[in-house]
């Protein structure tokens, strides 16, 4: 940004300042009896960044005070802060709200229409929850014909704060370095935040990427209400970089998914000039078809097109603060808000004026999904794996997006492949046919190259659940199963231990939990068939034993601890009855190694990737209910006794340690440490000559004569922003325990791999010959990937090295390649992993 330094010699210190009317105009009417922000935040919407707790009191005194308004708390997030919607509208209307949804819901064209208003999903994107009081209070006051009249036909549901977890850590940053007097220099501390940054949760998670994983409580509380609501219109309202002016949608007509109705483009398109006009007037620089797409469903402003409502993405160039310059001037907080603000009501005001378009368009998606339930040549997907956890998961996420599916009664056998009782099925022709379709389809063509998040996020390849499609006939010779199969009654009596599956992945919770209560626990490294109470059962490698004590107290004491852990885990206890294994190994076999306590050490701060440090901090500690302790890069480099800790966790990020400090690390890892590392920091761990493995170059063929205006698509042909690729893993290996087989899905970014390593038993896991499985990957780089090595576990002195090529922790919902991490951190002691021979002269 090299205008910066021509800039700083103009920029003169100012005030900010702007009232209620710098928003509002000065030619609207208002009731004096409803408060103004100033009057319950103590200052005006854009002097300072308001906090989660101010907005919330100016929702709630609102409501208080007016008959339009109601406040609903629909959940909490992750640091105890309410999640809110405000749902204003007349006063008849707001009596009889409930009505209203299912009048609405049942498609009756005389209910009102329904417009949702999202603001700041990034918490340090605040421009649109700093509006949103503005918005709230412009219809909640307002008295002209044109408020009056929206408000009779429109619920309008403000979701004010999207992220207060993160809103909240921003607008302490930003007030903190405020100062009386604006420096809009953009060089100093108010306008560059500290790691983590607020973008992100409590966790540090995009948790605008969550709309269909679900996995954060925000989201939870958001997908729950809009799948109670479905609007016909959804605002998502973000900002973008200093250096832009103002973003609205459609976006680039060849960046849509390809199974949203065409019509929804077209509708969005319409949209745009109510936007225009407002921003027009305004003065206000902006543009709506380039830079963006809606293809992820996953994302706010895409999630309502494939359920027949219209998303809209807005894009405010961001101050970052309270005032800096920019190539276009000084842009201000106030300026921001006001932009937000005007195309909030931009949106309301073409609803008002499309609405039998709107609702005519809703019954084309509908029209044309079930013409597409008709042309599909599949009536459905059959689902199945042994592991109760990954299933329950997959069905809540189903769930939570109203998806309807059933549950097998028999056993079954289709086209000669036998499915077990219980297996999953999701057919076609449902409500949710597009969304249905975008959870399995392997898209591997597309029109555009270039993408904004990721090309494909097929569910039964992140969960590595086995799954077919069914024909019609096939879906039609299947039976739902009314009730689950319930747990086996335990039966203590006699038992000489207690044991759980590893097929479940709520077995790795439950080690945790035991390892924490100092409760030995052994791990099946090899084949095991044990007498239980309840018959001869085979025993997947990794499955768990607790030896039980014959001294009655002690005895009784672990029973009822372990029972306790198993229930708060999900996972169903074995009885064993002796220990003279029916076939294989014994409970009492060197084979079965008793699993250490884990003190796992996690790498934060600069430096590190926030996402990838985040998705392992949530994957231990609300997954595992593992407790870890997360370190900075400079504080792991004064720390004096690493031996307090048995692994380290290297997320993605850029590493640069002196060679003091990488000797270190070498001496912990040879006296008995263990490093799990991804993406770039296995990168690292590559380079460092410790393993025999190197990082495998990816040379991409470049075209000298190409034309400059294929520019774009021509640097998008090589990258990988987010695809499937094909993988197997060595299930004899502990990192392999508890996969149902040994083919595998890896969420892949980029073109990192391995070089195969100079012994066996190092390469885990790899890419299949033909790894390109779903989603954009060039012929090239899938050639690249190819039958090379993506997972490493090599020794080094007493401890182990274990590298991903990929963040096998994925957005929280990778499940399948999650239980390799799993095994890693509770297995690696267990591995006898080779060493590094030397490299041949």
């Amino acid at each position: 940004m090299k205008w910066i330094f021509g800039l700083l010699l103009t920029i003169q210190a100012f005030a900010v300042n702007a009232d209620l009317n710098y928003y509002l105009g000065s030619d609207s009417s208002y009731s004096a009896a409803t408060p103004k922000p100033a009057e319950v935040l103590r200052f005006q919407p854009g002097e300072q960044h308001a906090r989660p707790e101010q907005l919330l009191h100016y929702y709630e005194t609102l409501a208080a005070q007016s008959d339009r308004v109601v406040v609903l708390e629909t959940g909490k997030t992750h640091e105890q802060r309410p999640l809110l919607l405000v749902f204003i509208s007349s006063s008849e209307n707001i009596k009889n709200l409930e009505s209203i949804r299912q009048q609405h819901l049942s498609g009756d064209e005389n209910a009102p229409m329904v417009t949702w208003l999202g603001f700041s999903i990034h918490g340090n994107e605040p421009s649109g929850a700093n509006a949103a009081p503005v918005v709230a209070y412009h219809f909640t006051a307002g008295e002209s014909q044109e408020v009056l009249d929206t408000l009779n036909d429109q619920i309008i549901i403000i979701d004010p704060m999207l992220n207060p977890d993160g809103l909240s850590r921003f607008a302490h940053w930003a007030n903190m370095y405020k100062g009386n007097i604006q420096n809009p220099n953009p060089q100093t501390m108010e306008l560059n935040e500290s790691w983590p940054r607020g973008r992100t949760n409590h966790y540090w998670f995009d948790l605008n990427r969550d709309w269909l994983p679900v996995q954060h409580p925000e989201s939870v509380a958001r997908v729950t209400q809009f799948q109670k609501w479905r609007p016909h219109v959804l605002t998502d309202h973000h900002e973008m970089g200093t250096d832009k002016t103002f973003f609205f949608q459609p976006g680039v007509v060849t960046r849509q998914h390809p199974l949203t109705d065409p019509e929804n483009f077209r509708m969005t398109d319409t949209i745009s000039r109510f936007h225009a006009k407002a921003l027009d007037k305004l003065g206000t620089l902006y543009y709506s078809k380039e830079g963006y797409d809606d293809f992820y469903y996953g994302k706010g402003a895409t999630y309502p097109d494939p359920q027949g409502g219209v998303g809209i993405l807005f894009e405010q160039a961001s101050v970052r603060g309270h005032a800096q310059q920019t190539p276009y001037g000084i842009r201000t907080f106030p300026e921001a808000i006001r932009n937000q603000f005007t195309v909030a009501l931009s949106t309301v005001e073409a609803v008002h004026n499309n609405q039998n378009e709107l609702r005519a368009m809703r019954q084309s998606s509908i029209k044309t999904s079930t013409q597409m339930v008709e042309a599909d040549g599949d009536a459905g997907v059959i689902l199945w794996t042994a592991d109760s956890y990954r299933m329950r998961e997959f069905e809540r996420i189903l769930n939570m997006h109203k998806i309807e599916f059933f549950s097998t009664d028999a056993d079954s056998k289709i086209a000669g492949i036998n499915y077990a009782r219980g297996s999953l099925v999701v057919p076609y022709d449902q409500a949710q046919y597009r969304l249905v379709k975008s959870l399995f389809e392997n898209r591997k063509e597309f029109t555009d190259k270039v993408f904004y998040d990721v090309s494909t996020w097929n569910m039964a390849h992140a969960f590595d659940l086995g799954y077919d499609f069914l024909s019609e006939r096939q879906l039609r010779s299947l039976n739902s199963q009314d009730n689950k199969p319930q747990l086996n009654q335990l039966s203590t009596t006699g038992a000489i231990a207690l044991a759980m599956d590893w097929r479940n992945m709520g077995a790795a919770k439950a080690l945790s939990l035991l390892l924490q209560s100092d409760i030995t626990s052994v791990a099946v490294t090899k084949p095991t068939e044990l007498v239980t109470s309840t018959g001869n059962i085979a025993l997947s490698l990794g499955s768990i034993i607790v030896p039980l004590s014959t001294e009655p107290a002690k005895r009784a004491q672990t029973i009822q601890s372990v029972v306790s852990i198993a229930r708060e885990a999900k996972v169903e206890l074995i009885a064993v009855e002796t220990g003279l294994a029916s076939s294989g190994v014994d409970v009492g076999s060197p084979s079965l190694k008793p699993v250490p306590k884990v003190r796992p050490l996690l790498l934060v701060g600069d430096g590190i990737r926030s996402y990838d440090a985040g998705e392992a901090w949530h994957f231990l500690d609300q997954r595992l209910s593992q407790s870890v302790t997360l370190v900075t890069l400079s504080q792991l480099n004064g720390m004096s006794n690493l031996g307090d800790y048995t692994h380290l966790l290297m997320p993605d990020g850029s590493y640069r340690f002196t060679d003091a400090q990488r000797n270190k690390l070498h001496q912990w890892v040879v006296a008995g440490g263990n490093v799990i590392a991804t993406s770039r920091a296995a990168e690292w761990l590559v380079e460092q000559d410790w393993m025999s493995s190197e990082n495998k170059q990816f040379n991409p063929v470049t075209d000298v004569t190409a034309r400059y205006a294929d520019k774009g698509q021509i640097d998008a042909a090589n990258v990988v922003g987010g695809a499937i690729a094909a993988g197997s893993v060595d299930t004899s290996h502990p990192l392999g325990f508890g996969l149902d087989d040994e083919d595998i899905s890896f969420y892949k970014r980029g073109s990192r791999v391995f070089t195969e390593p100079r012994e066996a038993f190092v390469a885990i896991a790899r890419f299949k010959e033909n790894a390109h499985r779903s989603g954009y990957m060039s012929e090239a780089v899938a050639d690249h990937l190819s039958g090379s090595p993506s997972v490493l576990v090599q020794r080094l002195g007493q401890g182990k090295l274990i590298a991903f090529s990929d963040n096998p922790l994925f957005r929280a919902y990778w499940l399948g390649t999650m239980r390799l991490y799993a095994n890693a951190l509770y297995f690696s002691p267990l591995i006898n992993a080779p060493s590094a021979t030397a490299k041949p002269k």
